[in-house]
């Protein structure tokens, strides 16, 4: 058994047989972020909201996904931020951290997977009103609901239908046969596999290699590309993979897995290459597709493509001409981060209930152009805005601007801090479009150039907000001073 499959994922409280109505203003299928933020906004607003959810509520990021595998990354970070100080490290008897005890630490961080403890009062807590059970499209602002037992509910909703549901690791057809773990299954593991093959060199990949590698385990990391973290900029992944590397990690460039199988000492998998490696387990984490499982072919739309289509308000064009359904976060494949999305559609629904013009309140989709994204890897990498792959893409001519992440700061804080790599990328008029870091509070750092790129801020500008001293936020007057402010 998979760890993934120890829990249960359908408890028996919230059934759809208990609800006292069936009609609400607004119904929200899945309960991750962007399902619970948005029935939140518009319960905020004076309405009614119902959130739908098959498995857990929450969603993904708070059992599966963000939380635990940021409390698998954290120990073994503060470990080797203690053990780079002088006077503190020569109190460390063990570099390595102890496997079991940040297992035990997720597990109360995540309530061991029981969602009433506090993802289902939090929600409550908003005004909305939750149900569990697989939710399918039954009509125009009709939800039919399949409890895990019982008979199937109908809902109705009076303003909108905001499927939110998310997305779900795919498994390639070659490796299914090893039975490998997904990213839940790397994130609610109680045991260290001896050796790990780790497929796919984005985000969760490059995590998971940090956290295994931390944890004692042999990692061999596998991209499909050329380089790691491809959608960030390229030097930001070759610092990673120097560092990885370091910890024991080996990385295989421009290489796939094209077979692997289940043995009775755990899997073997073919490379593209022609190498066969065996290893304890496989973890893919190469890619995801939206989950589409609502009947949306009733409504005249397919479930067999990648994402919904939707406009700037995340609205989807339906059979009947209303702007009745929306998409919100990785099923709409436009505005994924869903911290964002949510408010978009939000806005839309509550302006159209109060009969206002949608574009006179509606966030929109403009708003991906400074959303930040980090990889809790060792260094951390943080990055907002175009990459200068991007800005190629767009025809946008950019000026680079690249400078060491050490500042006095860092040097205070740890005694083998490394330089680090700190990137701006300019366009014609000096103003800022995009930016990386690489580094020590890379995480908090970044946030800086996102306000920056949001207000529409040129270099000079910017040369008169002065970072405090002495801080990490140093890195800035390096940049400032490369680019030559």
């Amino acid at each position: 058994m998979r760890p993934s499959q120890k829990f249960n994922l359908h408890p028996s409280t919230h059934s759809a047989k208990d609800l006292e109505t069936k009609t609400f203003d607004v119904i929200c299928i899945g309960s991750g972020w962007a399902g619970r933020q948005l029935a939140a906004q518009v319960c905020k607003a004076g309405f009614t909201a119902l959130v739908v959810e098959k498995e857990l509520f929450g969603g993904d990021c708070p059992f599966w996904a963000c939380v635990p595998s940021k409390v698998l990354l954290r120990s073994q970070d503060a470990l080797d931020a203690a053990n780079a100080v002088g006077g503190a490290k020569e109190r460390i008897l063990d570099a390595k951290v102890d496997a079991n005890g940040v297992f035990a630490r997720r597990d109360v961080i995540t309530a061991n997977k029981d969602d009433t403890q506090l993802l289902v009062p939090m929600t409550e807590a908003t005004g909305a009103t939750l149900v569990r059970g697989q939710a399918k499209l039954a009509d125009v602002k009709n939800v039919q609901i399949a409890p895990f037992e019982g008979e199937p509910v109908e809902v109705e909703a009076r303003l909108a239908v905001a499927i939110c549901s998310g997305s779900e690791a795919v498994i390639p057809d070659g490796v299914k046969a090893a039975d490998p773990w997904t990213p839940r299954d790397a994130t609610s593991a109680d045991y260290v596999p001896e050796k790990l093959i780790i497929m796919g060199a984005g985000a969760v990949g490059c995590e998971m290699a940090t956290a295994y590698a931390g944890f004692g385990s042999k990692v061999t990391l596998i991209s499909s590309s050329g380089s790691l973290l491809p959608s960030i900029d390229s030097e930001a992944g070759t610092i990673v993979r120097k560092s990885l590397e370091e910890r024991g990690v080996v990385v295989k460039l421009a290489t796939k897995v094209t077979k692997a199988t289940r043995t009775d000492y755990g899997v073997e998998a073919v490379l593209s290459t022609g190498e066969k490696l065996s290893a304890s387990e496989l973890l893919v984490a190469s890619g995801r597709k939206a989950t589409l499982d609502f009947g949306l072919e009733k409504l005249g739309l397919s479930s067999h493509g990648t994402h919904i289509p939707v406009n700037e308000s995340l609205c989807v064009k339906t059979f009947d001409g209303n702007d009745w359904l929306y998409a919100v976060g990785d099923v709409n494949g436009k505005a994924p981060f869903t911290h964002s999305a949510s408010r978009i559609a939000g806005n839309a629904i509550i302006a159209k209930a109060r009969g206002q013009t949608p574009s006179n309140i509606t966030l929109t989709l403009g708003d991906r152009k400074a959303i930040p994204q980090v990889t809790f890897t060792s260094p951390i990498v943080a990055s907002v805005g175009l990459t200068r792959k991007a800005a190629a893409t767009k025809g946008i001519q950019v000026r680079q601007i690249t400078a060491p992440a050490k500042t006095i700061g860092g040097i205070l804080h740890s005694d083998t801090i490394a330089d680090g790599w700190a990137q701006w990328l300019v366009d014609e008029e000096e103003r800022l479009v995009g930016a990386t870091i690489v580094g020590t509070d890379a995480a908090d750092l970044i946030h800086a150039s996102t306000v920056a790129i949001v207000g529409g801020m040129k270099l000079e500008q910017m040369v008169h907000a002065v970072p405090c001293f002495p801080t990490m936020s140093e890195v800035y007057l390096g940049l400032l001073e490369a680019a030559g402010y």
